[in-house]
Parts: structure tokens; sequence; C-alpha cells
């Protein structure tokens, strides 16, 4: 009997931990891989107007970014018109720097697959043990993603480049994404407002989706009682 409350524990912290980080790169995967929303960034921030990129050769560069970090192209080198002339898009700091970012979408990729190896295997156990684990678990992992991302989210609203910066010291290990938007076209077409913006929508995705996990949680788990 010990054994078995022993595993279930085990696998109920494995759920905490890694149920958020397999949704967050979830979600996080889905905008980055989304076109349209590059699209509709771009007419937001007026990119076409601010770069002399027309709209065409804009849709060009994002499937060769989107390609890219899905693994699908080797490299970052792609030629478009750019006021007119037809011009490398990126420079050598650009590339190298998209280099690194898609190091980490590969390294994310792996820690998704492993998460949600170690979650499902996790909710296996559960299930055979009680089913009033896994709304514990549910519970768990709820109330305690929902109050660190609501931190976080505030921290951001209130300044955004700092964490940022935070973000990119903390997973880059050299100075390649400090980008000049005077002359770099990946800041100028990606600039700072496109990624406040998915972060933005990443974190409402995720409090929304902890908020029914943490419901149902709640009410599923009072109805169940132990045998």
């Amino acid at each position: 009997m010990k054994k078995k409350n022993y595993f279930s524990k085990i696998s109920q912290g494995l759920i905490i931990i890694f149920l958020p980080i397999v949704l967050l790169l979830t979600i996080l995967q889905a905008y980055a891989f989304d076109k349209n929303f590059y699209l509709k960034e771009f007419e937001k921030y007026h990119i076409e107007e601010n770069t002399k990129i027309e709209q065409k050769e804009l849709s060009k560069i994002v499937d060769k970014i989107i390609k890219y970090l899905k693994d699908k192209d080797k490299d970052m080198n792609i030629y478009a018109k750019i006021n007119g002339q037809n011009t490398e898009v990126f420079g050598d700091r650009e590339k190298l720097h998209m280099v690194d970012v898609k190091n980490l979408f590969q390294k994310g990729d792996v820690l998704q697959k492993i998460g949600i190896g170690v979650v499902g295997m996790s909710l296996i156990i559960l299930i055979k043990k009680s089913e009033k684990d896994i709304y514990k678990s549910l519970k768990g992992v709820s109330i305690l993603s929902l109050g660190g991302m609501m931190i976080l989210f505030i921290l951001m609203q209130m300044d955004f480049y700092k964490y940022f910066t935070y973000f990119h010291k903390l997973f880059f290990n050299n100075d390649l994404w400090v980008l000049n938007p005077k002359t770099d076209v990946l800041i100028q077409i990606l600039p700072l407002g496109f990624f406040n913006d998915i972060a933005k929508r990443t974190i409402i995705w995720f409090i929304g989706i902890m908020m029914i996990l943490g419901g149902l949680a709640l009410y599923k788990g009072e109805g169940i009682h132990e045998k």
C-alpha cells in the first residue's frame, strides 16, 4: 500500500511539473508556426510601409522563417525585393542568431515530447490507483501555474522589454540577439511588439486552459469518494 502511495505521489508531482511546460510549449509553437499570425502582425505594425518590403515578399520571408524553425530548411539564405531592389534579406549576424533560435526550438520540441510521455505515463499510473488523485494533480498544477503566470503577466505588462531582455540573457550565451533596427531586417519585420503579442496571447491561453482544468478538478474531484 505504501509503495502504491509512493508512486502516486511521484506521478502527481511529475504532472504538476511537466503539464505546464507541455502546455506552454504547445501554445508558443502554435503561434510561432502560424503564418497568418505573422501577416496580421505585419499589418498591425505597418511593416510593409516601414521596411519598403511588399506583402508578397514578406509572405515569402515568413515561409522561410517557419520552415527554418521547423528544421525543414537548412539555412536562412533568402532574397527579396526591398525598396524595389532584389537583396539578400538577412545578414550574417541575423543568420547566426537564428541558428541559436532554431536550437532553442529543437530543445523545446524534445522537452515537449518528453513531457507528453511523462504526463501520459503518470496519468496511467494514477488511473490504475485512484481517479481522485488525477483531479488532485490538476488542482495543484492549476493553482501553482495560475499564480505564477498571473504575476508574470502583470510584470510583463509593466515593462516587457526588461523581461524580454532577461529571457535572452538566460537562454542565449551570446549577444547576437542585439540587432540594429536601422539595418537588420529581422528586427524590422519582428519588432518588440510582435514578441509582446505572442507572449501575451500565450499567457492568456495558458491561464484560460488552466482555469478550465482547475474548475474541472474541483467539480469532478469533490464528487469522488475514496473506496
